[in-house]
């Protein structure tokens, strides 16, 4: 039997699908409780908003809305929503960064750097860990302090276990993270990760690009379009203005041309 409280996350599914035209769809796996509840209430503020949802579920309201969706590849399942512009919640969910704990065996996109100051640490058997990290230390009655910022892992190396413990020690969480979204269903359209992941400046150069190619094409074949008709409107009473002068046929706007050619020509 399907429990209350699993209906209940169907119908309000149902009913944010059919309210929000843009929802995002990401992977929770590495993403704490406790940064997801940062992010959420940071989000809440700009009428962006999150919840969490079993696949199963979604797929069911997905289905009853007729939104076609493969999920196969997302693993424990966040979702998204708002009526904002898709690219525009893209570039606040990438600028919303949180940081949380290393974990043994990662391996780190930036240098992990220790700050100077003091540590809170009694003197004692942890001054051994700052040495094995070769960050220099001095006593603050009976207190370690840091005397110099000193990075104690490179962007690219893994983290070890003595690494985690002198950080969690210290209370630095320096793993950056962000929701980064897998999916996405805006105005009818469905987006996948690669569109997803590129900048709106990105859509903006390439239409502006395209715009450009089929305004010159429809110049060079003559074919009007409201962005290109005074163009052609010019060009084309150029043309006719130099045949009417070679066929001698006058008119207002030619009148003093061919009667300079008539002048040069009774001169000769």
């Amino acid at each position: 039997m399907v429990s209350e409280k699993k209906k209940k996350n169907l119908e309000k599914l149902k009913k944010i699908l059919k309210s929000y035209k843009c929802i995002l769809l990401f992977d929770l796996k590495d993403l704490p409780s406790k940064q997801l509840h940062i992010i959420r209430n940071k989000l809440k503020e700009k009428e962006i908003y999150t919840m969490v949802s079993k696949k199963r579920i979604l797929e069911f309201a997905l289905k009853e809305n007729k939104i076609d969706m493969n999920l196969d590849d997302i693993g424990q399942l966040g979702v998204v929503y708002s009526n904002k512009d898709i690219f525009e919640i893209i570039r606040i969910l990438r600028n919303l960064k949180v940081k949380r704990k290393a974990k043994v065996n990662e391996i780190i996109s930036e240098d992990i750097e220790i700050p100077a100051g003091d540590t809170n640490i009694q003197a004692g058997p942890a001054i051994s860990i700052f040495k094995q990290f070769k960050i220099p230390t001095i006593m603050k009655g009976g207190i370690i302090s840091i005397k110099d910022p000193t990075i104690v892992c490179r962007a690219g190396d893994k983290i070890t276990l003595e690494l985690v413990s002198l950080l969690n020690m210290l209370g630095v969480e320096p793993i950056e993270m962000n929701i980064s979204p897998e999916k996405g269903h805006y105005e009818n359209l469905i987006f996948n990760k690669f569109v997803l992941q590129l900048d709106k400046d990105y859509f903006k150069e390439n239409i502006k690009r395209i715009a450009d190619h089929i305004f010159k094409l429809t110049t060079y074949l003559g074919y009007p379009t409201k962005d290109n008709i005074d163009l052609l409107l010019q060009k084309g009473i150029g043309t006719a203005k130099n045949l009417s002068i070679i066929l001698g046929y006058p008119t207002k706007e030619n009148i003093k041309d061919l009667l300079l050619i008539a002048k040069y020509n009774a001169n000769k």
